[in-house]
């Protein structure tokens, strides 16, 4: 491991995507979106990225500077065409037509059509909480996961995120897939030689593995809710698969897979004064974390708070990165031809963010 500055990252991003072609303020906005994930230590949607997305972008796999058309709309409702531009574009402007039509109409939903990877989809329920309001977000993902049942891969990943604000501490965000693990997350602990934890991996048979291969290249991923449970898990699987293809216009019938991402905003205001809202939400947080703690914990955190821990650790202390993500970048920066010799990086770093393995302990 090694640890970076995020000013160094930042300024790094920038540069290979900009050097490729990208915008100054497209590259900078990508960019800003890529080290957030980092900072929260959602490294499998960080700057590990970006070797990919220089390379679709210079495969023109990538639109640069595509401006949304939007397709159809109703007070409430709008489609969106994203004309395969980058999705951190697209979800930006889609997202912040979502917020505006909540402010006129208590709350407001968008469906997108044509758009590139929109990374971790708990950046985009973030601009609803900037504006105070409840955020929800979704997109299909890779399509890693068996049905309930079976043994192949036919469902998305499914990643959900939903934010809601507090009045102290941290705000309340879910930020997960509805498989056991994020693919990018299994590529980092294949990436280490690590297994991943029991009943969440199959191989091509059905059989049990943990071995990390398997969530990556072939074999499948368990639906949410193993041990008897996972029909849960595929049930909502589903739901959000319709709410990102078959609702939207987003279903390709040649691949059978859901295309597309859902956005959602809700203002509280439509329903209660925001300051009562957060101190409802702060009384029952308290009243979650005052039950008495199980063996082996030493508190209890609500959703998005261990995030947020290691987002104000990070920000003092650096990102860690492995070896080998930053010698990609290195490898792509000496492919543009950019000097890189006066970034600074320090030997050592964190190994993982608790999501990657278990949620019994923190990090």
């Amino acid at each position: 491991m090694i640890t970076v500055k995020k000013e160094v990252l930042t300024d790094l991003g920038s540069r290979l995507l900009m050097e490729a072609g990208v915008s100054a303020d497209e590259a900078a906005w990508v960019t800003d979106c890529l080290v957030r994930s980092n900072l929260q230590g959602v490294d499998s949607h960080g700057v590990q990225l970006l070797p990919w997305y220089v390379n679709d972008f210079v495969n023109k796999k990538i639109q640069p500077g595509a401006k949304i058309e939007i397709l159809k709309e109703t007070p409430v409702v709008t489609i969106i065409d994203g004309f395969n531009g980058f999705g951190y574009t697209v979800a930006r402007q889609a997202m912040d037509v979502t917020i505006q039509k909540a402010k006129k109409m208590s709350l407001a939903v968008t469906g997108v059509q044509r758009l590139h990877h929109i990374g971790r989809v708990g950046r985009w329920v973030e601009m609803a909480l900037e504006e105070e309001m409840i955020g929800i977000a979704s997109q299909p993902g890779g399509i890693f996961v068996a049905p309930w049942g079976g043994i192949d891969r036919k469902l998305p990943i499914n990643p959900v995120a939903i934010a809601i604000p507090t009045g102290s501490g941290s705000p309340f965000v879910i930020d997960f897939s509805l498989g056991p693990i994020a693919g990018g997350r299994i590529s980092i602990l294949q990436r280490r030689g690590m297994n991943v934890p029991e009943g969440w991996l199959i191989d091509e048979d059905g059989n049990p593995t943990q071995d990390p291969q398997y969530g990556v290249s072939k074999g499948a991923q368990l639906p949410l809710g193993q041990a008897g449970l996972g029909y849960k898990g595929y049930a909502l699987s589903m739901v959000l698969s319709v709410l990102t293809g078959p609702l939207i216009g987003a279903y390709s019938m040649t691949q059978h897979r859901p295309t597309g991402v859902f956005f959602g905003a809700i203002d509280i205001n439509a329903f209660m004064p925001i300051d009562e809202f957060k101190q409802g939400m702060d009384d029952m947080v308290a009243d979650i974390k005052s039950s008495k703690l199980g063996k082996g914990f030493s508190e209890i955190l609500i959703a998005g708070e261990p995030e947020y821990r290691v987002q104000q650790r990070r920000l003092a202390q650096g990102i860690p990165l492995d070896d080998s993500v930053w010698q990609e970048l290195m490898n792509v920066a000496q492919k543009l031809k950019i000097d890189t010799s006066g970034y600074q990086i320090t030997e050592g770093g964190v190994s993982l963010h608790p999501s990657y393995t278990l949620k019994d302990r923190y990090e």
